[in-house]
C-alpha cells in the first residue's frame, strides 16, 4: 500500500533483457511451450489487445452500471485482509524493529536493510507456518461484524504468492512448511457464507526477476499470466483490488496506455469485473472504475465512486505488527462507515492477520463491537446512498449525517445535546409518516413536527438510553 513512487535495483536478483525483437519472440515462441497451456494462453492470447475494444471498455469504466457495480454500491462495508510472509516476522527482524510498514519489511526506504530477498525467501518462507489459520472462522468473524465482502492480498509487493501458481515456485503452497492454498480456502469459504471475494495482487513486484518461471520474456506475461489465474481459477470475480508503484526495473508504468492495456485484459477475463483505480494513474486521475483513498476520509459528497481503506491501527501499518496498542476503537469504525455512506462511498477495514494465522484479540474485539451495531443500524447503511435533502450538521452541540433508502431518511445522531435539549433535523421533504429508533431497545422517541410548504423540521430528543456510537432514527415519507 501507500502512494510514493520510488525504484530499486537489487544486484542479487537475475534480470532478463531483450536483446532483439527477434530474437524475443523465437525465443517466447520456444519457451512458453514448457508452460501449462492455461499460462500460455494468457500470454498468447491476443484477443483482449484489439486497440477498439481496450477504448470501448476504457470508455465504460465506472460503479453506476447495475451488471457491474450494484452489488458494489450497496455492500457498503469491507474488509482488508494483508496475510503474507511478512506477517512471520511481525514488523521486527533480528531483534530490531517496528520497521513500517510492517508489510513492507523487505523492501523500500527504512526498510531497504531490514532484510535481503535471498534472507527473506530463505528464513522467513522455510519458517512460515500459520498453523492456527482457519478460513470458515476468519469469514464468520467478518460476516459477524457486517462486512459484505472480503479483499485478500494474493501478491504483495515481496512477490511472494500466498495462491498455489503455475507461473512460479515462491508461493505458499510450494516454497513453506504450511503448503496450503490460502487463497483458495478463503475464496471458497467467502462463497459458502455469501460474502464477495475480491483479490488484491500488488503490479509492483521486488522479486519476480529472480523467482518467475524462466518461461516468460517478461515482467508483463509473467504477471498477466498470474491475474488470469486469478480471475479465472477461483469462481467469478467481480472485483480487483490492484496496488500500483513500488516498481523495480521499470517493470511496468503509470500512464495512460499502460492503463487501458491492462484494464483490457483484465475486462476480457471478467466482463462483470470492476478495478480500482491503481491500475493506472491512481488517486491523480479517474483511472480504473473507483477512486481508492487510503487512511483519510473524504471530505464531502464525491463525484466519483469511492472506497475509503484504513488500517486496524492509527498508522500506516497494513501487516501485522507484534506488541502493537494503537488500534483504532468502535467508535472510530461505526463513524467512518457511517460518514463514507452519507458521501456516497464504501468503508474497508483492513486486519493483519498474526503469525499464527490468527485475528489479534484487539481486532476480534473490534469485529464484535462493530456487529452489535451493524447487526441493529445495517438498515441505515447497506444499499443506502446521500440524503442531499437533509444536510449533516457537524458542529454544534447536535450533530448527525444522513443516509436515505427508498421511502426512508436515516439520521445518524453523533452527538445529543448535554443539557437535554432537542436537536433540530431539517429536511427538505414534506409528507413524514413516522418516525422511530432503529433499535427498539432504546426506548421511546419523543418528537415534534414543524412543516413549511416543501420543508419539513422536527425536534428530536434524546431517547432513555442512546448508542454510544450512533443512535439511528429512521423517517419515513410519502413517496
Amino acid at each position: 500500500m501507500g502512494w510514493q513512487e520510488e525504484n530499486r535495483s537489487d544486484p542479487g536478483m537475475k534480470y532478463y533483457h531483450m536483446k532483439s525483437l527477434q530474437i524475443y519472440v523465437l525465443v517466447l515462441g520456444a519457451s512458453l511451450t514448457a508452460l501449462p497451456s492455461t499460462i500460455r494462453g494468457a500470454v498468447s492470447d491476443s484477443s483482449w489487445t484489439n486497440r477498439s475494444w481496450q477504448e470501448t471498455s476504457w470508455a465504460a469504466r465506472g460503479c453506476a452500471d447495475d451488471s457491474r457495480g450494484r452489488w458494489f454500491r450497496e455492500a457498503k462495508f469491507g474488509a482488508f485482509i494483508h496475510f503474507g510472509l511478512y506477517s512471520q516476522l511481525g514488523g521486527y527482524y533480528q531483534g530490531k524493529g517496528p520497521y513500517r510498514p510492517a508489510e513492507q519489511i523487505m523492501g523500500l526506504g527504512e526498510r531497504k536493510s531490514a532484510i535481503s530477498s535471498d534472507e527473506y525467501r530463505r528464513e522467513v518462507g522455510g519458517a512460515f507456518n500459520p498453523t492456527n489459520f482457519n478460513a470458515q472462522e476468519w469469514v464468520s468473524l467478518l460476516k459477524r461484524a457486517g462486512h459484505k465482502y472480503v479483499i485478500v492480498t494474493t501478491k504483495h509487493h515481496d512477490g511472494f504468492c500466498m495462491f498455489k501458481t503455475a507461473t512460479t515456485s515462491y508461493n505458499v503452497a510450494e516454497s513453506t512448511p504450511f503448503g496450503r492454498d490460502v487463497i483458495r480456502e478463503l475464496a471458497d469459504e467467502c462463497r459458502r457464507q455469501g460474502l464477495e471475494f475480491c483479490p488484491y495482487y500488488s503490479i509492483g513486484d521486488w522479486c519476480a526477476a529472480g523467482v518467475q518461471n524462466p518461461g516468460f520474456g517478461s515482467y508483463r506475461d509473467y504477471m498477466f499470466a498470474q491475474l488470469k489465474e486469478l480471475l479465472t481459477g477461483y469462481g467469478e470475480i467481480r472485483m480487483l483490488w490492484l496496488d500500483n508503484y513500488w516498481y523495480v526495473d521499470n517493470q511496468w508504468r503509470n500512464d495512460l496506455g499502460h492503463a487501458k492495456e491492462l484494464y483490457g485484459f483484465l475486462r476480457s477475463h471478467g466482463p462483470n469485473l470492476l478495478v480500482n483505480d491503481r491500475c493506472g494513474r491512481g488517486a491523480s486521475s479517474e483511472d480504473g472504475d473507483y477512486a481508492t483513498p487510503e487512511n483519510q476520509l473524504v471530505g464531502s459528497r464525491q463525484h466519483r465512486y469511492f472506497e475509503v481503506v484504513m488500517t486496524n491501527t492509527r498508522d500506516d501499518n497494513w501487516g501485522w505488527v507484534r506488541g502493537a496498542t494503537n488500534y483504532r476503537t468502535p467508535d472510530e469504525i461505526i463513524r467512518n462507515l457511517i460518514d463514507c455512506t452519507s458521501k456516497g462511498g464504501n468503508f474497508v477495514l483492513n486486519v493483519g492477520p498474526t503469525a499464527s494465522g490468527e485475528f489479534p484479540a484487539e481486532h476480534r474485539s473490534l469485529l464484535e463491537a462493530v456487529g452489535a451495531w451493524t447487526s441493529v443500524n445495517g438498515d441505515a447503511i447497506y444499499g443506502a446512498e446521500p440524503a442531499p435533502e437533509c444536510p449533516d450538521v457537524n458542529s454544534g452541540e447536535f450533530q448527525f449525517c444522513s443516509t436515505r433508502k427508498g421511502p426512508n431518511i436515516y439520521i445518524h445522531v453523533l452527538k445529543w445535546s448535554v443539557d437535554g435539549k432537542p436537536g433540530t433535523v431539517r429536511i427538505n421533504r414534506p409528507g413524514l409518516l413516522s418516525a422511530e429508533l432503529l433499535d427498539p431497545s432504546l426506548g421511546s422517541l419523543k418528537t415534534a413536527l414543524r412543516t413549511n410548504g416543501t420543508q419539513t423540521a422536527l425536534e428530536i430528543s434524546a431517547p432513555a438510553k442512546v448508542n454510544p456510537y450512533a443512535t439511528v432514527v429512521k423517517l419515513t415519507f410519502k413517496e
